[in-house]
């Protein structure tokens, strides 16, 4: 994937604007082309033809046609007289082993994000999640409705997992963990993270805070890569359930982008009265600029928690959350930019 890019602040044309118009059709013609099997059928055999893709694929003559017109459009594939290959940034997800994580995200994108994303409109005028009201079930936020939608839930768990093992070589290389004994994982989804840390550091003992109901799915990956003896996993509300007490680290890994600023506040409070004196917050996740103008990801990305998950959430800048800390007692704050294709960046307080 590329790294990330310097804002372009050249005014838009009218192309820019006939893309964004048309944007959520471009969508569909990435997500057909990822779940029809086009681009896994090219990257292994190129410079096939419109007829042999077709047959391939068992897709008719004028539903191929729209939809390899619709990829070549994009640049998605290329047209070279009467064949068909990947572009030269589809094949490089393939060459670099990460072709299963970008779909895993197209199709929370196109599942999830869509569906909810139907009421972004009302969700800004109502300022609440009113997307939550395209997902059956009885729980206030997305979360807790995800064990009452089990093709929904294997979705997002299936994506958040290939999100984090996307992004957290970012958080390795980044921070050194040697100095921690104990850390604890608030909400730390299906333990991707949590075992890729444990992974890299054999001394280290984890604890992962969980709602419930999600408990039994870190578990059972937990359980898988042999590390039951290292990581406990505990199911709590993290706004209700009292935080473990004297410890060394809390690490709120993509979680502080689902909540309004005052709840984020609270939970990193929690988190500096339970932490013994020279303990440190981590936080992890995309983060906006302080000029509030960008990356464009991290807009883009910010409708999603606006329409969804609960209400108030967003990708929030880096004052933003060095407000939260200051305000739960952190004096002693640290940025670390990551230069990578998603906007992530680490900022560790320390008491």
């Amino acid at each position: 994937m590329i790294n990330s890019i310097e804002k372009d602040k050249t005014p838009i044309g009218i192309n820019d604007l006939n893309f964004l118009l048309f944007g959520h059709a471009a969508f569909q013609y990435l997500y057909a082309g990822c779940e029809l099997g086009v681009f896994q059928l090219l990257s292994k055999q190129p410079n096939l033809s419109k007829s042999e893709i077709g047959i391939l694929l068992k897709l008719e003559p004028y539903p191929i046609k729209c939809l390899l017109f619709g990829l070549t459009a994009l640049k998605l594939i290329i047209k070279t007289e009467d064949t068909y290959q990947n572009s030269s940034i589809i094949q490089k997800l393939f060459a670099d082993k990460i072709w299963q994580e970008f779909y895993d995200i197209v199709l929370f994108e196109a599942r999830i994000v869509y569906v909810g994303q139907v009421d972004f409109v009302e969700s800004l005028r109502q300022n609440k999640n009113i997307g939550l009201r395209q997902f059956s079930g009885k729980g206030t936020d997305f979360y807790h409705r995800l064990a009452e939608n089990p093709e929904i839930e294997k979705i997002f768990y299936t994506y958040m997992s290939s999100w984090s093992r996307l992004t957290n070589p970012l958080l390795l290389e980044k921070v050194d963990f040697s100095k921690f004994n104990k850390i604890i994982d608030v909400s730390g989804g299906d333990a991707t993270n949590t075992i890729a840390i444990a992974n890299k550091y054999p001394h280290l003992q984890i604890s992962l805070l969980e709602i419930p109901n999600s408990c039994p799915i870190a578990q059972k990956k937990i359980d898988e890569h042999g590390l039951t003896d290292r990581i406990e996993v505990h199911g709590c509300d993290i706004f209700v359930d009292g935080f473990p007490q004297k410890q060394e680290c809390f690490l709120f890994i993509h979680v502080l982008v689902i909540w309004t600023l005052e709840e984020n506040t609270l939970l990193l409070r929690r988190a500096y009265e339970a932490l013994k004196p020279g303990g440190s917050v981590i936080i992890f996740n995309s983060i906006s600029s302080d000029s509030e103008d960008g990356p464009v990801m991290s807009a883009l990305d910010s409708a999603y928690f606006v329409s969804l998950p609960a209400t108030g959430g967003m990708i929030y800048t880096w004052k933003d959350h060095e407000q939260c800390l200051r305000e739960a007692g952190f004096t002693q704050i640290e940025r670390i930019k990551c230069n990578f294709w998603t906007p992530h960046g680490i900022i560790i307080a320390t008491k």
